[in-house]
């Protein structure tokens, strides 16, 4: 009897000890793996406002919304609205060509989202329009320097906004005054937790 539940004492170990050691290999080899994070995305929605004024009376407000996902990496969202304006040229030779420049407004965004749970929002932003003044208009200057009433005047508006900004809020990033009209522009950003 003492032999034979030695020998299934040994035919025991001989099944279960290979099982363990594989077990507490396998443990060890997770224990050395860096721990998985699981990737956290919060969508936004970003709202872009350009509000014209002249002195104090609102002349335009274009709004722009896109969304953009906050996570580690900031991919980067993009808008782009606008229209091809035909300017007439000349060649040296006196031959009339038309040329088209581009007009319209473009956003890039990405955003990250901070330990306080704000949002850190890199924003480009370009606007550009086309400004032909009228035939009763006196014509524009710029620097002193009047501006052909035959071609239109194209303005261009770029800026570059890095904002630490918390859901539901609207910053206003940017305020410009356009050198020939004499406008004054002003950019807002509201950001909103997608849900």
């Amino acid at each position: 009897m003492k032999k034979t539940g030695l020998a299934v004492l040994l035919a025991i170990l001989v099944l279960v000890v290979p099982h363990l050691w594989a077990q507490d290999k396998a443990k060890s080899a997770d224990a050395a793996k860096p721990a998985v994070t699981e990737k956290v995305i919060t969508p936004l929605r970003v709202q872009v406002v350009f509000t014209e004024f002249d002195g104090d009376k609102k002349i335009s407000s274009l709004p722009y919304t896109f969304l953009v996902n906050a996570d580690e990496r900031g991919e980067r969202a993009a808008v782009r609205m606008g229209l091809k304006v035909p300017i007439e040229t000349s060649t040296s030779t006196g031959v009339k060509q038309i040329q088209y420049q581009d007009v319209g407004t473009n956003l890039d965004g990405r955003a990250e989202k901070t330990e306080d749970g704000r949002f850190q929002l890199m924003l480009n932003v370009e606007k550009s329009s086309a400004y032909l003044p009228g035939a009763n208009e006196k014509p524009a200057s710029v620097g002193g320097n009047e501006v052909s009433r035959n071609q239109p005047t194209f303005q261009q508006f770029r800026t570059q906004a890095n904002l630490l900004i918390r859901d539901g809020q609207t910053v206003q990033s940017t305020v410009a005054t356009d050198p020939v009209t004499g406008h004054v522009t002003k950019v807002d950003v509201t950001v909103n937790i997608v849900k």
